[in-house]
This record gives structure tokens, C-alpha cells and sequence, in this order.
């Protein structure tokens, strides 16, 4: 057994424990992401259905899929039981089928809170005494504990956004555009193995003061602020940096916001250990930024999981209690923004270690002038 299909056993295996404690007799897992956490591969349905089943305690798992994923799922599933459908077919007989096989037609089963009515509706006419429970939290919780060989692969895309990231520092000037900074950056993380770039947001001037601003095609100015936010994957796994660079010069303000950002994300990094609520790591940001009289003015939470997915738990925001355990993975990014004028973001990619913080990124954070 090869290191994938054991780490996606002892997965299975967590999952199937989880669910006998539960009373649940199988799960159903069709999204994209549960699928190659507890599979190894996932599809590309779009809008046709994709699943896996995987009873809690008698038989295989069976993964279903279009007959133009057939291969691919033989070629990298770690589960062998591979069913197929073709388009004038459509999956409803090959979902009852597997049921029936698998003696679920009475079952309590497990499915993810983001399943399509119409999925839905073809369990029900596959039996209509199917019990379904929402199994999401038990999926998310799951894999909000990243193994070392995660959080490696976390970190080698962390050190991949990275680049990208300096490349475009690197072609920062007035009058270069948005657009162009943002394809430097993306041409960059490409060239050195990172598999899509879901976002790679630039904004300058008086755009980085919109939190989610979507790049344009604005040439940089003198004295301008330029925020880049950048999400790559690489292997399957996220990593999301920001950085905020300043151009020609740097006002007092521009500086004195920069200098506050640093330390609130430097504050909420050393209050990351085991045992710590999440609230408490936004806490730690947002009682920095308070203090120094712009509370008012970091308007959203301090951070996200990351994973296989940008934004998962476990969630830095006031008023989540979740305990922090060693193995998560998330953003600490603090932010100030004046709207009309600029704004500034500082975001690294961490884990939990069994006695600390660990950081997941590394890029340099002073303030930089160009």
C-alpha cells in the first residue's frame, strides 16, 4: 500500500468511527474537494453528479462517475469499485444500484450540507426511506487536521505564491497597470508548478482601500499604495499571501497604518498555540488595531482555514469558540482601509504545532517603498 492510498484509508477509517459512534450507516461525499481528501482524485463533473459512498461498516466504498471520468478514476481512485454512466443514461440507476447493493435503502446516511436538490431528489427515488443527516461539520472538522505531508504541501505553495508575489514587486512602477502586475504574478507562480490561480487581486491608489477589490486596468501613480492578495494551488492545496508595497514614497499615515497592520498580525501570530480559542487570535489583531484608534476601520475577520479549500475552518472571528489543535491551518491577515484614500493588508499562511504557532509562509514584511 503506497503512502496516498494509506493516508486516504486512515481517513476512511476515521470517518467510518466517527459515523458508527453517530448512529449514521454510510456517507454520500459528491463535492470536489471531500471527494479527493477521501478518494484521491476528484472529477470533472460540473453540473453532472460525481460520488462516493462509503458505508460505515459493510462493504466498499463504490465511487460513481460520468462515463467520460471513467479512466481517470480508475487511473487515481484509491478505491476500485469504480461505477459509470453515460449522458442518455443519467446517474439515477447507478445511484439506486449502488444503494440496493449496499443494503442502504433503510439507511441513516451522511451527506454534505451543500448537496444539490437535485441529487437530493435522486436519493429519494432511489429509496424513499433514506434518512439524511448533515455531515458537514463531521467532513469539515476532518480535514481542518493537516498531516506533516500537508502541511509540506502547504508550504510549498505558500513558498509558491511567494515568488509570485515578488515578481510582481519587481514590476511595480507608475505607469504599469494593475492588469499587468497581476499577469507578472500569475506568470510566476505558473512557471514554478502552481496548478491554478483562483484569484490574484492588484489594487492601487484608492482601490486598495476595497477589501475585495477586483484588479482594473489603472496604472500605478506616484505615491500610490499597491495591495496584491494572491491564492494558488499546488497539489491541491492553498496557500493565500497579501502584501502591500508603496510607491515613490510613503505619506505618515500611509507608514503609521502600515506599522499598525504589522504589529496586529504579528500580535494575533504569537497568540496562536493549542488550546486557544479561535475568537481569541482575532482578539489579538483587532485589539491592536483598536488601540491605536482604527477599530472602526478593520471591517472583516483576522482570518480563514485553508486547505483544499481558500476558506474552511477553522475561522479567526470574534465570537467562534472553536479550541485550536495542533494541525490547523489558516490566514492571519489584519487590514485597515480608508475609504477614498488606501488601504493596507498583511496576510501569511500558519499552522498549529503542538506548542505554538508555525508559520506555513515566508515572504518578507517590512514596509517597501519602490
Amino acid at each position: 500500500m503506497d503512502l496516498k492510498s494509506s493516508t486516504c484509508k486512515e481517513r476512511v477509517d476515521k470517518l467510518t468511527a466517527i459515523g458508527k459512534k453517530g448512529g449514521m450507516d454510510a456517507f454520500l461525499v459528491t463535492s470536489e474537494k471531500n471527494m479527493r481528501y477521501f478518494a484521491g482524485f476528484s472529477a470533472l463533473a460540473i453540473e453532472r453528479f460525481a460520488g462516493l459512498i462509503i458505508p460505515v461498516e459493510k462493504g466498499v466504498p463504490v465511487v460513481m462517475v460520468p462515463k467520460l471520468e471513467e479512466e481517470k478514476a480508475k487511473d487515481h481512485s484509491m478505491f476500485r469499485e469504480i461505477r459509470s454512466y453515460s449522458d442518455s443514461e443519467g446517474p439515477g440507476a447507478l445511484l439506486s444500484n449502488a444503494v440496493r447493493d449496499l443494503k442502504l435503502e433503510k439507511a441513516v446516511l451522511g451527506v454534505e450540507g451543500t448537496l444539490p436538490f437535485r441529487f437530493y431528489r435522486m436519493l429519494i427515488e432511489a429509496s424513499s426511506k433514506i434518512k439524511m443527516e448533515d455531515a458537514s461539520m463531521i467532513f469539515s472538522q476532518l480535514r481542518s487536521i493537516k498531516s506533516e505531508e500537508e502541511l509540506k504541501i502547504m508550504e510549498k505553495a505558500a513558498e509558491i505564491v511567494a515568488k509570485g508575489i515578488k515578481a510582481g514587486i519587481e514590476c511595480i512602477r507608475p505607469g504599469v497597470s494593475e492588469l499587468a502586475i497581476s499577469s507578472a504574478i500569475e506568470r510566476t507562480i505558473k512557471e514554478n508548478g502552481g496548478e491554478s490561480i483562483p484569484f490574484c487581486i492588484v489594487l492601487s491608489g484608492s482601490n486598495s482601500a476595497l477589501p475585495h477589490g477586483e484588479t482594473s486596468s489603472r496604472k500605478v501613480n506616484k505615491k500610490d499604495v499597491v495591495l496584491m492578495d494572491v491564492g494558488a494551488v499546488y497539489e491541491s492545496y492553498y496557500a493565500d499571501l497579501t502584501r502591500t508595497v508603496f510607491v515613490g514614497d510613503a505619506t505618515k499615515l500611509q507608514k503609521e497604518i502600515y506599522n499598525i497592520v504589522a504589529e496586529a498580525e504579528e500580535a494575533a501570530i504569537k497568540s496562536v498555540k493549542p488550546s486557544i480559542k479561535a475568537e481569541e487570535v482575532d482578539r489579538a489583531a483587532r485589539k491592536t488595531i483598536e488601540k491605536a484608534g482604527y477599530g472602526e476601520y478593520f471591517t472583516h475577520r483576522t482570518g480563514h482555514g485553508l486547505g483544499l479549500e481558500v476558506h474552511e475552518e477553522p475561522y479567526m472571528v470574534q465570537g467562534n469558540e472553536a479550541v485550536l489543535q495542533p494541525g490547523m491551518t489558516f490566514t492571519i491577515e489584519p487590514g485597515i482601509y480608508l475609504a477614498g484614500k488606501f488601504g493596507v493588508r498583511i496576510e501569511d499562511d500558519m499552522a498549529v504545532s503542538q506548542t505554538e504557532g508555525r508559520m506555513l509562509s515566508n515572504l518578507a514584511k517590512e514596509l517597501i517603498i519602490l
